[in-house]
């Protein structure tokens, strides 16, 4: 991390190429994980540049408390809440789930993408505080101290948030499980008539 200072330093003193040794640093793991929660390569891709942008443009407002990367990274999840908040929250279905080709693998695929799906629903439905956590915690492998610190809550915040997360997604996922046995099975009713 003392490079990360010694690159903003750097690039405080004008020498631009010190903060494109920033952007090859971190381009890669946090184009993933803006990917991981937007699932959009395009949307993720402009929240990447917005980061980056911001990050330059507020560089002298770095103040060091936390490590640079955890700064990035709070720029880049309130860039893709923003996203979120100023997406409409219809799903679009786009044409390669409509297609169905002639592959013998057709319904595990089919049956992958439900299950992925309703488990991308069941994440949405969270708050957004515990789908972020949950997200760092899971996907990113982040401890709870750097999620707190990304999340700009205590420790335990960070812990009761995962815990909380995971809690309702299971609750969530199973009751969507259920639902869909019952349809199958359907009530009964319809042996009687």
């Amino acid at each position: 991390m003392d490079e990360d200072f010694d690159r903003i330093n750097r690039c405080e003193a004008g020498e631009r190429e010190a903060f494109d040794e920033l952007v090859m640093k971190y381009q890669k793991p946090l184009y993933a994980m803006i990917y991981r929660m937007v699932s959009d390569h395009e949307d993720t891709s402009d929240i990447l540049q917005k980061t980056f942008l911001k990050a330059f443009t507020g560089l002298k407002n770095f103040e060091g408390r936390s490590s640079f990367k955890t700064w990035l990274y709070q720029i880049a999840i309130n860039l893709a809440k923003n996203l979120y908040r100023d997406r409409s929250r219809t799903e679009q279905v786009s044409l390669d789930d409509v297609v169905i080709r002639r592959d013998p693998k057709t319904i595990e695929t089919l049956i992958a993408k439900e299950s992925s799906q309703r488990l991308r629903r069941a994440l949405v439905k969270l708050p957004e505080k515990q789908r972020i956590t949950l997200m760092l915690r899971i996907q990113e492998g982040r401890s709870f101290n750097e999620i707190s610190a990304i999340m700009k809550s205590s420790l335990g915040t960070a812990k009761a948030n995962y815990h909380h997360a995971v809690q309702k997604l299971k609750g969530m996922m199973g009751n969507q499980e259920s639902g869909d046995r019952n349809q199958k099975a359907g009530t009964g009713n319809e042996m009687q008539e």
